[in-house]
């Protein structure tokens, strides 16, 4: 009887930590990109966290990112990610299901950007299928590496075949009719 105490309480202590780690079906890209403000090609140029006021709890992380290609939505050439987490001295904390982030690694990334007056600072949409690695491949053909938070991934496939996916799933701009007089 003993036993049975202390694996009943390291069992309701970890049920919440397995909750927070099971994460729902798997989107499409169609599905991420009707989801997000803006699907573009950028490169991770830096990092920094941000702890405000020594709080790790409220720690989250900032990647610079440079706007190379942009398929979808409007803004600014140079984006702030967002994201929740990071590491500061002997503390460090993740988002479970979050994407891993990378400086100089180029991806393709579908963000959320919520305040109309901050176009520049973003979120990742669907955590870690927002992000999805390019890498050059044969005869320098660009490849996305979809990750396995995406429908269909992991798996390569070519970056002009994901970008016509992700055309397809933007609506097209309202057509205005001209009355009859």
């Amino acid at each position: 009887m003993s036993f049975l105490r202390p694996l009943g309480l390291l069992l309701a202590l970890s049920l919440p930590s397995l909750a927070l780690g099971s994460t729902g079906p798997l989107q499409t890209i169609t599905e991420l990109a009707r989801g997000s403000d803006r699907v573009v090609l950028a490169r991770v140029l830096d990092s920094r966290v941000r702890v405000p006021e020594g709080n790790v709890r409220q720690m989250t992380t900032l990647f610079r990112l440079e706007v190379l290609e942009t398929y979808q939505g409007k803004g600014p050439a140079a984006v702030e990610l967002v994201q929740v987490g990071g590491k500061s001295g002997l503390w460090e904390s993740r988002l479970a299901g979050d994407a891993t982030v990378t400086v100089g690694e180029t991806a393709l990334f579908f963000l959320r950007c919520p305040d109309p007056k901050a176009v520049e600072r973003c979120a990742l949409v669907g955590l870690a299928a927002g992000k999805q690695t390019v890498t050059s491949g044969a005869e320098g053909a660009r490849q996305v590496q979809l990750n396995g938070r995406v429908q269909g991934g992991p798996a390569q496939r070519p970056l002009e075949a994901v970008i016509d996916e992700i055309r397809r799933a933007s609506p097209p701009p309202a057509k205005q009719e001209r009355g009859k007089r």
